[in-house]
């Protein structure tokens, strides 16, 4: 009997590790490489406008509180609060991204005021409620959350081009950029817009077939 139950015991135990192989081995298997070939899809890729759009947001999020903190200045022009509650304000929605600071201009009408050596206001309002609101209503919406789930290729396009002119433009006349002319301020917009020109162009998001050369 003791003889049986010990086989017995012994046969659980090689069932229970030949078990745990099997796992680790799957596990591994899982964890390579695709071969030569085959599609990598990458669980973060946004598969829909309104997620490629979202992912542009936080990218403008993120720089509008960045250039804050860089240039306090600027900041001291609209608010007393500091540069997260200032990037939070302007993201919540409230003020329908119409701000008198900016003249209530939207769009390419925003983002000209940073070259405008007479306006004397809150230049990172200016150029990042441009770019947010170009990019919304390249992407059909009405703000940044009513996406529509067709993108017009066309629009966005556009708007890709208007980027690129952008970059093209703070770099050439720099000097005209205000506060944007320092070194520090150009890498964070540059790197910006080039993340968001990519993804926009296709490389992140899942309609790919736009042409948006310029």
């Amino acid at each position: 009997m003791k003889h049986n139950r010990g086989m017995h015991k012994w046969g659980m135990l090689l069932s229970a590790s030949v078990l745990v192989m099997c796992a680790v081995l799957v596990s591994h298997a899982q964890a390579q490489p695709a071969k030569r070939g085959q599609a990598v899809t990458p669980l973060s890729q946004p598969h829909t406008p309104k997620q490629v759009m979202s992912q542009h947001t936080d990218d403008l999020r993120t720089l509008m509180q960045a250039l804050y903190e860089l240039h306090p200045e600027e900041l001291a022009k609209s608010t007393q609060v500091g540069a997260r509650e200032m990037t939070e304000w302007v993201f919540d929605g409230k003020a329908g991204w119409r701000f008198d600071a900016i003249r209530r201009t939207q769009q390419d009408q925003a983002i000209a005021l940073i070259f405008d050596p007479e306006y004397t206001g809150d230049h990172i309002l200016a150029l990042v409620v441009g770019l947010e609101t170009l990019l919304f209503h390249a992407y059909g919406g009405k703000n940044e959350y009513e996406i529509p789930a067709q993108m017009d290729e066309q629009a966005v396009a556009q708007a890709v081009c208007q980027m690129q002119g952008l970059q093209k433009r703070l770099q050439d006349d720099a000097a005209q950029a205000g506060v944007f002319n320092q070194a520090a301020s150009q890498q964070l917009i540059q790197q910006t817009l080039q993340t968001i020109i990519q993804r926009s162009s296709g490389k992140y998001a899942s309609q790919q077939s736009a042409n948006f050369n310029c």
